[in-house]
């Protein structure tokens, strides 16, 4: 007994230019010269798989043989319009060139060009993944391709035009399909449900359309996945389970513990993940993309694409600075290259995420084990009655003020010393957190504060920039101040200068550090080596 069983992907394929989902830009282009007859005789789709390439071939295909006229619209209803959708069409030849590689076949395929269609207006090749034919294949198409009979029309398409002659590419009109939008296959997957009336949780449809990478046929393949595990059921557990992206919660928790400073609860992700055989491999990329969209949270947050984990990597970016996520980017692509080295995979991978904690800034592990230790002081001493001379010596072992937060606005305590600590506290990004950085106090008010920039930063320097910053302060101070900026001679170092001196002496000391190194010391003596010159750098 044969199956009436449609896959998704089939069942729900576009029937007629408005059922596509997204592609407008290309949509509108075909509609319109198919409107105005304004007709070519080579086209060609390219994009990644699934994204609508051979759907477009068809529907295209349909346009121009429908028994009611050339147009936008097919009637989808005629023999013309059925016999294309079920892909029965004699006058509308469908290849796959990765089967058609020999120039022989290209050669038997032109040779019925020149006969007219059967039944149809127009006869329709439509070659699939075009880019696999050989050479002398191309070769013997091109001059066809160039200059068909009236009666012929090309439909390309390949998932890697860069395989294509140019030859080739100068002949055909060029549409590039673009990845779906997590939005727009989340709005298709909801749409599918509710027609097979399936129940799901709303929540487990952008765990599939992440998971799909753009592609709408792998977004319904995944779904059909789910909802067979599930039982007809889409949940969040089902979508986890069966796409196993519960290793891209663990992982997300993996950077938010590499973060904050936490080694046990590093190792500890790190071994829960050994224990359900997770791809270190792939943990490796995911850890990659969170650190990167981390990182671009931070300079333009609305670059972001929608995800279960978006908000809370947006959360990440503004706890660690913008030095911390390079480095710890730059530690996994490290990692990728020595991954292989390791005595086994799950050491190797733990000794990553050792190493991004072991690199992190002294003042960031510091904060991470003595925030509950720096107390700002008052007028009065500290806020138990006096100020605590191991805090005091913690703050300036940190090369950090002991005041911060709106009671270094206090007066008996100089706000222009404590500039370097109120700037994070203002949430600045980009341009703006680079003036303020590169800025000393000339004034500071309760109504007005004067800032001085240095000279070398002028080009940054401009009315918008500037009302970001005040408008940040006013935020912080919960009063309304007004800001000035001027170019001019700082009075002081400013925090960027002082960030410079205190990275320069850090290397100096690991510098010296490694000169007296025991073991360095043994190997200039065993080889007759000479140390070159060190250089170390901050990621």
């Amino acid at each position: 007994m044969t199956s009436s069983y449609k896959v998704l992907a089939l069942k729900y394929r576009p029937q007629n230019f408005a059922a596509v989902v997204g592609q407008q830009a290309t949509l509108l282009a075909l509609q319109h010269a198919l409107d105005k007859q304004q007709l070519h005789h080579a086209y060609l789709f390219t994009g990644t798989r699934g994204v609508g390439k051979t759907t477009l071939a068809r529907l295209l295909a349909k346009s121009l043989n429908c028994e009611q006229g050339v147009s936008s619209k097919p009637c989808g209803v005629c023999e013309m319009c059925t016999s294309i959708a079920q892909g029965e069409n004699v006058d509308v030849i469908e290849i796959d060139a990765a089967s058609r590689t020999k120039v022989e076949d290209t050669r038997d395929l032109l040779d019925n060009v020149p006969y007219a269609a059967v039944r149809a207006r127009y006869k329709i090749y439509i070659i699939d993944e075009v880019h696999m034919l050989s050479n002398h294949s191309f070769n013997a198409l091109l001059k066809t391709l160039e200059e068909p009979p009236e009666h012929v029309k090309f439909i390309l398409a390949t998932t890697d035009p860069q395989k294509l002659p140019v030859t080739v590419l100068s002949r055909c009109l060029q549409f590039h399909l673009r990845n779906l939008t997590a939005e727009q296959i989340i709005q298709h997957l909801n749409y599918v449900l509710t027609q097979e009336q399936i129940a799901f949780e709303q929540a487990a449809l952008p765990i599939i359309a992440q998971c799909a990478n753009g592609s709408m046929r792998d977004a319904l393949s995944l779904l059909e996945q789910v909802i067979a595990f599930g039982e007809r059921n889409v949940t969040v557990q089902a979508a986890q389970q069966i796409l196993g992206t519960a290793v891209q919660t663990q992982t997300l928790e993996l950077l938010t513990q590499i973060i904050a400073g936490n080694a046990n609860q590093v190792v500890a992700i790190v071994r829960e993940l050994a224990a359900v055989n997770a791809d270190f491999n792939q943990v490796l990329k995911i850890l990659q993309t969170f650190i990167h969209q981390a990182a671009l949270a931070q300079v333009v947050p609305e670059a972001i694409a929608s995800s279960s984990e978006s908000e809370q990597i947006k959360q990440l970016a503004q706890r660690a600075s913008a030095q911390d996520l390079q480095l710890y980017y730059q530690a996994a692509l490290m990692g990728v290259r020595d991954l292989p080295y390791a005595p086994d995979i799950v050491t190797g991978f733990e000794m990553i995420a050792l190493r991004m904690l072991a690199f992190m800034p002294v003042s960031v592990q510091a904060s991470a084990t003595e925030r509950t230790e720096i107390r700002l002081p008052t007028a009065g001493g500290d806020a138990e009655g006096g100020a605590s001379p191991s805090r005091a010596a913690t703050a300036s072992t940190m090369g950090i003020p002991a005041a911060a937060g709106p009671a270094a606005l206090r007066p008996s305590i100089d706000p222009a010393a404590n500039w370097g600590q109120i700037i994070p506290q203002l949430n600045l990004q980009g341009l703006t957190k680079v003036i303020a950085e590169n800025c000393t106090v000339a004034q500071w008010s309760a109504e007005n504060i004067a800032l001085t920039l240095h000279e070398s930063q002028k080009p940054l320097l401009n009315a918008k920039n500037v009302e970001k910053i005040q408008v940040a302060l006013q935020e912080y101070l919960k009063n309304k101040v007004k800001l000035t900026v001027t170019l001019g001679a700082l009075n002081a170092e400013s925090p960027a200068e002082q960030g410079q001196r205190v990275q320069q002496a850090a290397a100096q000391a690991a510098e010296q550090a490694l000169r007296a190194d025991v073991n360095l010391q043994k190997l200039e003596q065993t080889f007759s080596a000479k140390i070159a010159d060190i250089n170390i750098n901050e990621t």
